[in-house]
This record gives C-alpha cells, structure tokens and sequence, in this order.
C-alpha cells in the first residue's frame, strides 16, 4: 500500500485521511501538509481516519498529539474515523482514546460536536 495523506474540509473541521505507514520517515512532510492547511482554513475540529494506515510507530503517534494539542489551544476538538483493528490497538495502547473518541461517521462526529449543516 501507497503511503499517502488526504486532508478534506467540512464545516470548521478538517478530515485527514492517512494510508499506509504513519512512521518516522512520513511524519515532517505530513505535519507540514496538515499545518499548511490548517493555517488556510483555521479549523476547530480534526478528524484522523486510518482505515486504510497499516502502520504507525511513535512518530505518528506524537503527529497525532500534536495536532490534538493545537486544536485544544482554540477549544476545539480532535476524533477517530474508521479506525481498523491495529490501528484501534495502538491508539489504545498509545493512550489517545482516552483523550479523543472514535465515531462511527463524520455525520455522528458532526452531530456530538453541534457542527451546523
């Protein structure tokens, strides 16, 4: 599988999609993507979909974090999508599900958050 990332808008949010290794030698090129269009669009909400992510290592970890970090400085909020079972495993171990939550759809992550459609 090809590593890649997908970055798509909703209403006030940003939906990242990452394929592939979520690893250390991905992680700066990623972080930059991510951070370019979070200046562009200023988002309250990420949501990080890693069906497709069949690796993730600490870096991608703390890629993670980091974005929870900055969106938490503008009271935003920051979820899971579709996570596969190795990756539910590892977000578990890491300890960012008891920080973030895992929804279902972006239309349930919309309706807990109160995102007007």
């Amino acid at each position: 599988m090809e590593n890649k990332i997908r970055i798509s808008p909703f209403e006030d949010g940003l939906l990242i999609k990452f394929s592939g290794d979520l690893d250390s030698s991905k992680t700066l090129l990623y972080r930059n993507r991510i951070q370019k269009e979070m200046i562009k669009s200023a988002p309250r909400f990420l949501l990080f979909d890693l069906k497709d992510c069949s690796f993730i290592d600490s870096a991608g970890i703390g890629l993670i974090l980091g974005r929870f970090n900055e969106i938490e400085k503008v009271n935003g909020a920051c979820g899971f999508l579709n996570l596969s079972s190795y990756a539910r495993k590892i977000i578990k171990i890491s300890g960012l599900l008891s920080i973030m939550k895992e929804y279902q759809s972006l239309g349930s992550f919309k309706k807990e958050m109160g995102v007007i459609l």
